[in-house]
């Protein structure tokens, strides 16, 4: 709650929504997050529909199942020096920025990633329908215990694969038979 001299109140849901107004001197009905944009562009439901509680159990593991979840992360040059550095020491220093981004985007793709993200975004944001998950929350993620879990579990699979494609030599060599060095002072 924020009481100006004159007498003005404003509530505020967040300290986002009040240094926007206030330090940054946003109109609300300008800035596309808030509930005064909502109203003034109409996009506000008047009234909800109240489902039975039987329904409402059901209903989240369905809508989970259906909604299609966008990661926004980072690509090409932006791709966090951390995780580059992890694939280049895993997978070979020798990599050319192309494999990188390749191996990158292969891990964006897996099932176990977008899994623990989309979890994670789910416990940052309960309630809410999960549909799009920003590059901050990606970077955040990222530098969570379980982020670097997944990512490193996905390396270890990636390293499986490319150490299993690397074929063995046919034929062992023996070793060369050394002589025997003589002792110091003898």
């Amino acid at each position: 709650m924020f009481i100006k001299k004159d007498g003005t109140v404003f509530v505020f849901c967040s300290s986002k929504c009040q240094l926007n107004m206030l330090k940054l001197g946003r109109v609300p009905r300008w800035t596309p997050w808030t509930q005064a944009f909502r109203r003034a562009s109409g996009a506000t439901v008047e009234e909800r529909v109240e489902a039975p509680a039987a329904e409402e159990e059901t209903a989240p593991a369905a809508e989970a199942a259906a909604v299609e979840v966008t990661i926004d992360a980072p690509k090409g040059k932006d791709i966090p020096a951390d995780l580059t550095d992890l694939v280049d020491k895993r997978l070979g220093p020798d990599l050319s920025r192309g494999d990188l981004e390749k191996y990158y985007a292969d891990f964006l793709r897996d099932s176990a990633f977008k899994h623990s993200i989309v979890n994670a975004a789910r416990k940052a944001h309960p309630g809410k329908t999960i549909t799009h998950i920003e590059k901050s929350e990606f970077l955040a993620w990222k530098d969570t215990s379980d982020g670097r879990h997944v990512f490193k579990a996905w390396l270890d699979g990636q390293w499986q694969k490319v150490k299993g494609r690397k074929e063995e030599p046919e034929e062992e060599a023996e070793p060369p038979k050394a002589a025997k060095k003589a002792k110091k002072g003898a």
